[in-house]
């Protein structure tokens, strides 16, 4: 598995570089659009442009490198997003705003397929969940590192954004230079929409409306705390903590919903949430040490609740339709990301900048109550017996990140049905 890591460090530079860039870029962009007194509504419509990019990136992207490559495809759109963070600096207006965050949500997303389709190549059944596992700390540690790059200089100055762009600019140079061939690839398959819902209602619904959280939470976060004017510093620590403890826990929380009912299991991580987020509206102007907790409560149960959605789905799902149906819920997780910018910003308009909360309090009580429902009427208490592994996917969701960990979950069901027979 090392031989394999060691192999693939200009992949796993590159993108911890572009991790690093993402993660400093969004921050940046979120205090300033605050400062540069943006309102709470073109806020909400120049965010939504990065996940509209990212959506239909997932869609042509796949394509795009079947015909002309993996290389060309990540020199092409590192370049564009490089671009891209400049032009932030120079064309301050929220109509512009929202091009560039499209045009950097369709570039990253194809970074994003480039990277995890060529890593799922290097992998065979052996080193697959390891390279995941190391694909996954590259991730989180990049993303945490880049959201304190916020305080190396003031936001309102080019600096940050300079620095942003050479970062984008370096991650092309491990991936340029590498002896490494380009791996074959084939465009993920999709699994209809109505047949998705049939085959899982409750993996459906919590699908999208946990993309409507994660969009609104991740990119509007340095948002709320500008409004509510926290320190730079201050911000940067908030959004470490959001990353930071929803990675810790996603392991931990995906073993427990191997051994339960995961039904039950997203109905808890739905209570534990709605309970972090009411105390977060209550009592989080009281102190910064307060809010920090809350949050952190909050990211702990919100970002392995995904992975236990995508988990459930598979327990009713042949082996061979997994592939496909991953791929499928990452479009409808996809279009939920689509809404929760604006959601956001329409909340913390009506009720000010703590509506951040009562917009996800809202979302996460419509799918408590419709999860209550299908324990309900749902299957029978034992079936946990038959659950499949669970599985931890990257936070960039793209269709072929999900074939990456749904592949690695088919080789444990292998393993399983080798063993029992």
């Amino acid at each position: 598995m090392f031989g394999t890591i060691i192999s693939s460090w200009a992949l796993f530079t590159g993108f911890g570089l572009i991790m690093l860039a993402h993660a400093l870029q969004g921050t940046l962009l979120n205090i300033n659009a605050v400062l540069f007194n943006f309102s709470d509504f073109e806020i909400g419509y120049v965010f939504t442009g990065y996940f509209i990019g990212f959506l239909f990136s997932s869609i042509q992207c796949p394509k795009l490198i079947k015909n002309v490559g993996h290389i060309r495809v990540f020199a092409a759109f590192a370049s564009l997003g490089s671009i891209a963070i400049l032009l932030h600096w120079v064309f301050v207006h929220p109509y512009a705003w929202l091009v560039f965050r499209m045009i950097t949500g369709f570039s990253f997303a194809a970074i994003y397929i480039v990277c995890e389709s060529w890593l799922n190549d290097r992998a065979d059944n052996q080193s697959r969940g390891q390279l995941i596992g190391f694909y996954m700390i590259v991730l989180y540690f990049s993303n945490s590192a880049g959201f304190m790059l916020i305080n190396l200089r003031s936001t309102t100055e080019a600096h940050l954004y300079i620095l942003t762009s050479f970062l984008i600019s370096l991650a092309l140079v491990p991936i340029l230079l590498t002896k490494k061939p380009a791996p074959d690839f084939n465009t993920p398959k999709f699994l209809s929409l109505k047949e998705l819902y049939y085959k899982s209602p409750m993996a459906f619904v919590g699908s999208f409306s946990i993309g409507t959280i994660y969009s609104g939470l991740f990119g509007l976060l340095a948002v709320f705390g500008a409004k509510i004017d926290l320190t730079i510093f201050q911000i940067s620590i908030l959004s470490f903590v959001n990353v930071f403890l929803g990675a810790i826990f996603q392991y931990p929380i995906g073993k427990i919903s191997d051994k339960y009912d995961r039904r039950s299991i997203l109905l808890v991580l739905n209570l534990i949430a709605i309970g972090s987020l009411i105390m977060a509206f209550l009592f989080g102007a009281v102190s910064f040490k307060i809010l920090l907790i809350c949050i952190g409560i909050h990211s702990a149960v919100s970002l392995p609740y995904y992975a236990v959605v995508i988990s459930h789905m598979n327990d009713f799902l042949e082996k061979e339709e997994i592939v496909s149906a991953s791929s499928t819920l990452t479009l409808v997780n996809a279009l939920g990301l689509v809404m929760g910018p604006m959601l956001a910003s329409a909340s913390m308009a009506f009720f000010g900048p703590y509506g951040f909360f009562i917009y996800m309090i809202l979302i996460y009580t419509f799918v408590a109550i419709y999860n209550f429902h299908r324990i309900r009427i749902g299957r029978t208490s034992d079936i946990y017996e038959d659950n499949t592994p669970s599985m931890i996917v990257p936070r960039t969701t793209s269709p072929i990140g999900m074939q990456l960990a749904s592949d690695q979950i088919i080789t444990k069901i292998e393993e399983e049905e080798e063993k029992s027979s």
